[in-house]
């Protein structure tokens, strides 16, 4: 049910064990996390925004300026989820039972003036819960010119490709019928290009088509943060598609990873290297 004030939650969380708190789950339970998550330049184009909820777990989810915390679609009438407001910039979400992952609650908030609401699905994970999430715009890079430029050529020119990693296995969609695997990754400093090729594995049928990367890094503070990759995809044949996903790494990272999105479901994260290979794929 969706509550329109903080007050109706304030005695439940300050009883909520790990309210507020930076640690990790203990053994068994699953990990607390606390997330950066940074807004795609066209969110109504790909899946909502992912909270990982857990039951009698408050989850507190807070805008930066000029985002508003304004619930425009409720998660659904005495539904599985509460839904409070701490301020004009943060809302609580407190479930009240397990949200499945492929039913998931969505939630729906608006923006800034002029801009596209922000989507939320709510869902509940066995390995992780949010108890803190922070919202941001992306901000302004003054080399994404030149980055795009690099990774045209690198989709022009595939055999061309210098300072490799490893091939990676990153994204599994229905295995009898796509395999996406990480073809290399070129750094030029903090600036990384990841090369993804789509391989359909049915003949006759199209490869699996990649909406969104989403990159996800951890800092020495316990904090993770996530953002979408710039991703330009080259033309795609009868069986395969290639597409080249660039970014920054953001300073003092420890870990960077990788998470291919399909139309109907978020892939899993999987690490990348850091560290520049030598090998060709």
């Amino acid at each position: 049910m969706v509550r329109p004030g903080a007050w109706l939650l304030l005695p439940l969380l300050v009883s909520l064990p790990g309210f507020g708190s930076s640690g990790w789950g203990g053994v068994g339970r699953p990990e607390h996390q606390r997330r950066t998550l940074v807004l795609p330049s066209s969110p109504g184009q790909v899946l909502p925004l992912e909270l990982h909820l857990a039951p009698g777990v408050a989850t507190v989810v807070e805008l930066e300026p000029p985002l508003r915390a304004e619930v425009v679609q409720p998660a659904c009438e005495d539904g599985p989820v509460q839904i409070g407001r701490l301020n004009e910039r943060a809302l609580v979400l407190i479930a009240t039972a397990a949200v499945l992952p492929d039913e998931p609650v969505l939630l729906t908030v608006s923006a800034e003036d002029g801009a596209e609401p922000i989507r939320f699905s709510l869902v509940t994970k066995r390995d992780a819960v949010d108890l803190w999430v922070r919202v941001v715009r992306a901000p302004a890079s003054a080399d994404e010119d030149g980055a795009e430029l690099m990774a045209r050529s690198l989709l022009d020119a595939p055999d061309a490709r210098a300072t490799l990693a490893v091939p990676q296995e990153v994204v599994e969609r229905n295995p009898h019928d796509s395999r996406g695997r990480v073809e290399s990754v070129l750094w030029l400093g903090r600036r990384f290009f990841v090369t993804v090729g789509v391989r359909s594995r049915k003949k006759g049928s199209p490869a699996w088509r990649l909406v969104q990367g989403r990159l996800r890094v951890s800092f020495a503070d316990g904090v993770l943060l996530e953002w979408p990759a710039h991703v330009l995809s080259g033309v795609a044949n009868a069986i395969r598609q290639r597409h080249v996903l660039t970014g920054l790494l953001p300073e003092g990272a420890l870990g960077l990873e990788l998470a291919l999105d399909g139309e109907d479901s978020p892939g899993n994260f999987q690490p990348l290297r850091l560290e520049a290979g030598s090998s060709r794929p």
